[in-house]
């Protein structure tokens, strides 16, 4: 059996996000780029697999250079095979032009599963994996908490979450586009060591098609959001402090 995962390189948000001179992206050289949070579920789900069922992993990085440490990462931690795609800044939030062009990609080679994370943090038009699976016409299941695969590679079965609490048990038939919410377990971790000897040897494939010029989603303006006011901070003790809430609240007439 043959699973692919796609790992998909998100600007990192602890950093302070830089917007660039053409006000419509962000800096590339004042951001940080990690990997999607729920596309490291979906890996370790693949692993997952891998280890059940003796499948042979395939991780796509999509993004920039950065992406192939994640690739490299990504065998450090058991993927067999790495394919870097690489995409350009504007592109990389548009689902609809990920999909299009990874669909080029995977029809080349027949996979029975391929995962994603359920979302990711900067997409602005959907799932990356239900408008992945609309252009491969497979069928597709996300927000999922597990999945596992018969002997044969005809189907698999998933556990999908739903809100207050519901898990539903699905079999879905093969090859299919799974989303991921959440794996397993959590993702396991690469010493810096083996990802550091692995890049020393690692080949990368690399998908160099153009990005199909597909309707998405064009950003036309970044912005950083304006203060609409600042908090008045009252000093004092309880009393002085119970007196000066009561007055404003009262020159607002909610009192």
């Amino acid at each position: 059996m043959k699973v692919a995962v796609i790992l998909r390189l998100v600007p990192d948000v602890v950093e302070e996000l830089v917007i660039a001179d053409d006000g419509r992206s962000l800096a590339e050289d004042e951001i940080m780029y990690i990997t999607n949070e729920l596309d490291e579920h979906a890996l370790e789900q693949a692993l997952l697999l891998k280890e059940r069922r003796g499948a042979r992993l395939t991780a796509i990085g999509v993004g920039g250079d950065q992406a192939r440490d994640a690739l490299a990462t990504a065998v450090a931690k058991g993927a067999d095979e790495a394919v870097y795609v690489p995409l350009e800044a504007q592109d990389r939030a548009d689902s609809h032009r990920i999909g299009a062009h990874l669909a080029g990609l995977l029809r080349q080679e027949r996979f029975e599963v391929l995962l994603a994370g359920t979302q990711s943090i900067d997409e602005l038009d959907g799932s990356l994996g239900g408008i992945l699976a609309s252009h491969l016409g497979l069928p597709y299941v996300g927000g999922l908490a597990a999945v596992d695969t018969d002997p044969s590679g005809s189907k698999a079965t998933v556990k999908k979450e739903f809100p207050g609490g519901r898990l539903a048990v699905l079999e879905v038939s093969l090859p299919a586009v799974l989303g991921i919410q959440a794996a397993e377990q959590p993702p396991r971790y690469a010493a810096v060591s083996r990802i550091m000897q692995v890049k020393k040897s690692l080949q990368v494939k690399e998908w160099k098609a153009p990005v199909p010029d597909v309707v998405g989603v064009r950003i036309t303006g970044l912005a950083k959001p304006e203060a609409a006011g600042r908090a008045e901070m009252i000093p004092g003790d309880a009393e002085s402090v119970a007196a000066r809430i009561a007055r404003l609240l009262q020159e607002r007439g909610l009192l």
